[in-house]
This record gives C-alpha cells, structure tokens and sequence, in this order.
C-alpha cells in the first residue's frame, strides 16, 4: 500500500537534492536554471526553443504514485521534441516518463512512453517505438507529422520504494519547417576564441580489457567524467546507459541520466552555428556529439569513409578551421584521441544529418579548464576536393 505521506516528503527532498547538484542544473534564486543558455539562436527565425520542468512543478494526481506537470504552451509550433531528466535515484527507486502535446485545434496526442529510470517491473517482450496517427516517439525524440502548440509530462512511481526524489526534465521543441543551414558558412571564423579541452580519451572496453562493441555513448560519457576528475569504468557506466526494454545501448535521455546519476548534470541542446558551441565550451562544459557520416556526401578529407549513428566528444575548434574529438571507434588503430576533422567536414555529419544534437556534460564547482595544444593537420590525409 502506497503511502500518501511520503509525497509530500518528495517535494522537500526533491529541493534539497537539486540545491545539492552540481553544474548547470543548479537552480539559482532568482528562479532560472544557473548557468543554463536559455537565449534564443542568434538568428532572425530560430528554429528551435528550450524549457525545464523542476520537481517543484509537479502536482500528485488522484492516483497515488503519479505526478503530473503543468501543460506548457510552446513559443511556436513545433514537429520535434526532444527530452532529457537529470536525477540521482536512490536505490530501489523508480518511474517512467510519460509525454503528451496538444494541437492547435484543440485535441491532444495520447500518452506516449517516453523512457524510464532507476529500478522498475521490465517488461519481457521487445519494446517498440509507441506511435499513434500525427507521430511517434523514436526511443528519446517525439517526431510529429502535424505541429503542436503544448506539450506535457507525466511520471508515473513504479520501484519497490516510494519516490523521495523527482527528476528535473530539459525540453527541446524544434519548428523543422524553418532549419537553415546556408548562413553557417558566417559562423565558421573564430569571432570567440575558445579553448581546446583535453578530454581523455576512452576505448570501448571493460576494466579487464574486454571489447565492448558499439557502446560509443558510454565511451564518450566515460571521458567527460574523466575530464572532470572521474575515472569511471565503462563496466558501471554502460549498464546505466543500456536500455533492456528497448534493447539498444545509445538513448539519449539515459547517456546523461546516467551521469546525473553518477553526478555529474547536464542536457541536451541542439548547436545550429558555430558560436553556440564555442559558448558552451568557454564554460568549461563538455559537448557529446551525436553524429551519422553517410558514404554519399561532398567531405574535403575526412578521418574515414562512414559511419552510422554515432558518439563522439568535442574537444574544441581551433581557430584555423579545426574540430578535435575523441572518437571511441578508433580505438584499436590509436586515431581515436585528439582526432582531427575539418570543420565543414564535420559541419556535415554532425549540423546537417543529426540537426546539431549534442549532450552537454557540465562540471562541478570549481573544475579546471584542462587545455591542448593541437597537432597540425595530419598531412597525410588526402582531400577529396
């Protein structure tokens, strides 16, 4: 039997541990996310807007064990939704997420299951991707064939103890009608110089050396945790990050659900330009890039011929045109650390085929900025052009 006391702890506790957290996620008084970049794109018509819901908002529904956000209007209409949460679960803790929107002619989606966290009833058969007639949810984004005006969260307590904490959810609402990637060519000289960060670089293998095969997402989680002080082996971290029910290591809401749950904050955000990268990175905060090379494709001199879905961490952009990253996929030929591509090159895989999904892992107090100095461009990389 669910007790109705212990929601009303929920709350407190809930506050107290956002207070505690670390990063980004820290809420500051004067009601906004510390440090979080809020601000529209520098662009006439951005194509995308962002919001938060915290554990405050939360209100416990007739049904003991499930707590409801408020319905929230996005600034836009928007066909793309994507959602990450940061909490840390104590153990035998659990929920599931669900997402529902509303359209402008005043009906709403059903509720769609959009992921779950901590320790919960697994169901046996493959889960597939819930869809209903205007969309779908592709495990950890909310694609819509007709645009929504409201969006809107459910958590539902289903662990064999009662929730004492609520996750913090980040939201992405994208208008796809108006991306635009012509005017990025602007954005590419260096008008903010920032440092190239060096990140560790981290094969996918276990602690006893054991391959771990297409597990790129817990890899690049592995080395901003490590950038950060935290050497953390991929046998703890990929667990986290593996999804059971899905069967499919690479969601994007578990990635930093797992390194909430290590400790560490963070969100994703989406990167239309260049400036906007080099803002996250001046503070000091870890982008993980999501990324997809088609063999098709007008590349200069890229690292290799293709590559699926993929996982990789930015290191920085240097001021002659550079993108460096550790790339967990060239581990085993040594490439991997401090790879090099060139900007419009990677513009491509990353801006162009993914819409500039990144996942950024922000440090905890205090953390230092720990720079390179990067190699030349390797010279025997032959361009294509």
């Amino acid at each position: 039997m669910v007790h109705p006391g212990r929601y009303f702890c929920a709350f407190l506790l809930a506050a107290i541990g956002l207070a505690m957290s670390t990063g980004c996620a820290t809420r500051s008084t004067g009601g906004i996310p510390q440090g979080r970049p809020i601000s529209p794109l520098p662009r006439a018509a951005a194509p995308d807007w962002r919001d938060e819901v915290w554990p405050e908002d939360y209100a416990l529904t007739a049904t003991f064990g499930e707590f409801l956000a408020p319905e929230r209007f996005a600034p836009f209409a928007f066909d793309e939704l994507i959602y990450s949460w940061n909490v840390r679960l104590p153990e035998r803790q659990g929920f599931r997420l669900y997402l529902r929107v509303g359209f402008e002619d005043g009906t709403h989606s059903p509720w769609l299951y959009g992921g779950y966290w901590g320790e919960v009833p697994l169901v046996e058969e493959q889960r597939t991707n819930p869809t209903f007639e205007r969309g779908r949810i592709e495990m950890d984004q909310l694609l819509l064939d007709r645009k929504a005006r409201t969006w809107q969260f459910r958590i539902v307590d289903e662990g064999p103890e009662g929730l004492t904490v609520l996750p913090a959810l980040h939201v992405i609402g994208t208008d796809n009608d108006h991306v635009e990637y012509d005017s990025l060519a602007a954005s590419r000289a260096a008008s903010l110089t920032t440092p190239v960060l060096d990140i560790p670089f981290r094969r996918q293998i276990s602690a006893a050396g054991e391959a771990m095969p297409d597990r790129c997402q817990s890899a690049a989680l592995a080395s901003a945790l490590e950038y950060y002080g935290a050497s953390i082996p991929l046998d703890i971290i990929e667990p986290l990050c593996w999804d059971p029910e899905y069967r499919y290591p690479g969601i994007w809401p578990r990635t930093l659900g797992a390194g909430s749950q290590l400790g560490f904050d963070g969100y994703i955000d989406r990167f239309r330009d260049w400036d906007a990268v080099r803002r996250t990175l001046a503070m000091n905060r870890v982008i993980l890039v999501s990324m997809r090379m088609p063999r098709a494709g007008d590349y200069i001199a890229p690292p290799y011929d293709s590559m699926g879905g993929h996982i990789v961490v930015l290191n920085g952009i240097t001021d002659d045109g550079r993108v460096i990253v550790a790339d967990s996929a060239l581990g085993k030929d040594g490439r991997g650390h401090q790879l090099q591509w060139l900007m419009e090159d990677f513009e491509k895989v990353w801006m162009h085929t993914k819409g500039g999904v990144g996942m950024v892992v922000c440090p905890p107090a205090d953390a230092p900025v720990r720079t390179i100095v990067p190699a030349p461009f390797p010279a025997d990389r032959t361009r294509r052009r």
